[in-house]
């Protein structure tokens, strides 16, 4: 039977491990720990995904509380994450799941294509499926991958780090959701993402941060010596050029220069701001997009 994942190796004891539904989940491997950097949508079991690769303890996080990125809190005991985002948590699992699997249904008829999920998949088991228990994260918390795993409630001491710890620090960085975290690989000097950093960048939602907000906050990452960005819904790593050139296309953007436009799954209205690249990104990408909402500027 054809592998529902497709792991991709990013660097060494990086995995990124990608989905249909079009997200992936990235995996950081320690001496003597794991992380699991979201969960994806959870119609299939990543965490035997994750246990082809690594049997270390696990560490699992996530970068928000959307579905594709939360959707399969329920394979594993305790999931890590910024108490902002309980409120749009809730409200997927709660509410979103029916609109996710409808659209995908209906998504892939039109192409012609079978369900995305695997055949044994239970529909309405998914829909009932829930965390069992999260861990609230705080700003600044970092996980050492080449320690033994710490208590839920423990928070690791710099005194103690040597430069040979694998540290990977939680920034709250209020963005696509309030309760957004990327998080910074001080080893192999990634920054995990999320959906808070990409060349498409959604802030129209009702639980997005204002988008000076965010834009101010982006600068506190100029003091990581970041070499790469890994986006959820990218397959490889981007460059750094991106730090800086999104804080220009939101000073760039404005109603006159945008379009209206509707959420593909809710129709939720906003508004979408195009900013050409012109061939210079070294990502290879032609624009930066921007949902937003007028009274979130």
């Amino acid at each position: 039977m054809r592998e529902y994942f497709k792991i991709i190796q990013l660097a060494e004891n990086v995995y990124h491990i990608y989905e249909p539904g079009g997200v992936g989940s990235s995996l950081i491997i320690g001496r003597q720990q794991a992380m699991l950097i979201d969960t994806g949508y959870g119609f299939a079991d990543i965490r035997a995904a994750v246990r082809k690769i690594t049997d270390l303890p696990l560490r699992v996080v996530n970068t928000h509380g959307h579905t594709d990125h939360a959707g399969g809190n329920h394979f594993f005991d305790k999931i890590w994450m910024n108490p902002a985002d309980k409120a749009t948590y809730k409200e997927y699992r709660n509410h979103q799941k029916p609109l996710i699997a409808a659209q995908f249904e209906t998504k892939r008829k039109v192409a012609g294509k079978g369900p995305i999920w695997p055949e044994d998949f239970d529909r309405m088991a998914w829909y009932e499926a829930g965390t069992k228990e999260f861990c609230w994260l705080i700003n600044g918390q970092t996980f050492d991958l080449d320690a033994p795993e710490e208590r839920c409630n423990q928070t690791f001491d710099f005194e103690e780090a040597s430069e040979e710890n694998h540290l990977i620090e939680a920034i709250f960085i209020p963005g696509h959701t309030v309760g957004s975290v990327m998080f910074f690989d001080w080893k192999n000097h990634i920054l995990f993402s999320g959906d808070d950093l990409d060349y498409s960048l959604w802030m129209h939602f009702d639980t997005s941060a204002p988008l000076y907000t965010y834009k101010n906050r982006l600068k506190q990452l100029e003091q990581y010596p970041i070499e790469a960005i890994l986006p959820s819904h990218k397959k490889q790593l981007l460059s750094t050029w991106l730090l800086k050139r999104m804080p220009e296309a939101i000073e760039h953007l404005s109603v006159e220069k945008s379009r209206r436009f509707y959420h593909p799954r809710t129709g939720q209205p906003g508004w979408l701001y195009k900013e050409p690249l012109n061939g210079e990104s070294p990502d290879g990408q032609d624009m930066i997009y921007i949902t937003y909402q007028i009274n979130n500027m």
